[in-house]
């Protein structure tokens, strides 16, 4: 960007800024937005809803070009959304494995598998034609940016810049906390990694699905029933609902597990040294958490893209092994007992540890200087700029 003495010129691209109202997705987009106007300066103002106003208090405070806009939206738990959906929204009835011939590879998933807003997509609604409609305005974006790196979806970023057709396609990933989250350390917090010093190195297994799904009764005792007879430490968290953990197990347990409730700092979870392996529903966002980490996944996809990154990380990167499938499982608490037990022995899954710690290198070169994401970063700015100046000059 066109500076005077380090001070951002005023003639400054203006981006607007529309998260998903949800922590998980929001704190991501904080941590590019911030990153993109600090580095380059460009004005933001972040479209947010009056219950997620007050996370954005360090973002504000840390960038100094940013500004909020509170908006009103209804209560809604209408549709998942998925960047993945867009690949398959041509789908209008039951297959039993839907190819995506024009993907590399020619994929093909199990129709269970594919996204669940196209699965539950109904022609001629009107909310529902809103939702396709929107999937495939992205096609007309002047550009994506996307939070991945060239080494973990290489092949299919190229194919997305060749789906966009114009070269406009980013992959600036990982996204990591880049300092404006702001977030102090709860006192739950400080005893957990207190505990956490305490255990051995790679010792402990992680469970976390994310901020948008609560396991079920029947679920949520097997998995509470596996974790007490795998003799692995653990972290579960459960966000604010006391009722999903089974009764008496943190007290069985409380020598070697320990469960969270309410928000948990993942991100500082996962780069401990203790942790071992990361029971995740494979959501984008923990997903390349996870891979960032170093940290073996073991997969249990529930919906929306969600088995599709599974299948990348496990099936195409070797990076982790499945332990449950579908938000309607209900797995027999022995055999996945066995997966945690595996993940808690350092002297297993040497492959699947071996693989993590190659994709975690790539992570964390791609985003130095010099990487595949500095560098889109850097393309992405200047475009922006260029197309900003082009459109005032007119």
């Amino acid at each position: 960007m066109s500076t005077n003495d380090g001070v951002p010129s005023r003639r400054r691209p203006h981006a607007l800024v529309v998260p998903l109202p949800s922590r998980g997705h929001l704190l991501p987009l904080l941590d590019f937005a911030h990153r993109l106007s600090t580095r380059h300066g460009v004005a933001l103002t972040v479209a947010v809803t009056a219950s997620d106003l007050p996370l954005l208090s360090a973002f504000l405070a840390s960038t100094p070009l940013a500004a909020a806009l509170p908006i009103h939206l209804p209560d809604a738990s209408l549709h998942e959304n998925s960047h993945h959906a867009l690949l398959a929204v041509h789908l209008s009835a039951p297959r039993r494995r839907p190819p995506c011939p024009p993907l590399p590879g020619s994929p093909s998933f199990p129709y269970e598998h594919v996204p669940s807003v196209v699965r539950s997509y109904v022609a001629g609604d009107p909310d529902w034609e809103l939702v396709r409609e929107g999937f495939l305005l992205n096609s007309r974006a002047w550009g994506a940016v996307v939070n991945s790196f060239d080494e973990i979806e290489g092949e299919f970023l190229e194919y997305l810049n060749r789906f966009f057709g114009h070269g406009r396609v980013w992959s600036v990933g990982p996204v990591a906390d880049s300092g404006c989250r702001g977030e102090e350390r709860s006192s739950e917090a400080e005893q957990l990694f207190s505990w956490l010093d305490t255990c051995p190195s790679r010792s402990v297994v992680y469970v976390c699905f994310g901020s948008m799904y609560k396991p079920p009764p029947a679920q949520a005792a097997a998995l509470g029933a596996a974790l007490e007879a795998s003799g692995a430490r653990f972290v579960w968290e459960v966000g604010a609902d006391a009722a999903v953990v089974p009764e008496g197990l943190e007290e069985r347990t409380a020598a070697r597990g320990r469960v969270v409730r309410g928000w948990a700092p993942q991100m500082e979870i996962l780069r401990h040294a203790a942790v071992g392996a990361f029971l995740t529903h494979c959501g984008w966002n923990s997903t390349l958490e996870g891979v960032a980490a170093g940290v073996p996944l073991l997969a249990w996809p529930m919906k929306a893209d969600q088995f599709i990154d599974a299948r990348l990380v496990v099936d195409l990167h070797g990076a982790g092994v499945r332990a449950a499938d579908g938000a309607g499982a209900v797995p027999y608490p022995g055999a996945l007992a066995r997966v945690f037990a595996d993940a808690a022995d350092a002297g297993k899954l040497a492959d699947v540890r071996a693989k993590t710690s190659e994709l975690a290198a790539a992570a964390a070169a791609a985003v130095e200087e010099g990487g595949s994401s500095w560098i889109a970063m850097e393309k992405m700015a200047n475009e922006l700029e260029t197309a900003y100046l082009e459109s005032v000059d007119r």
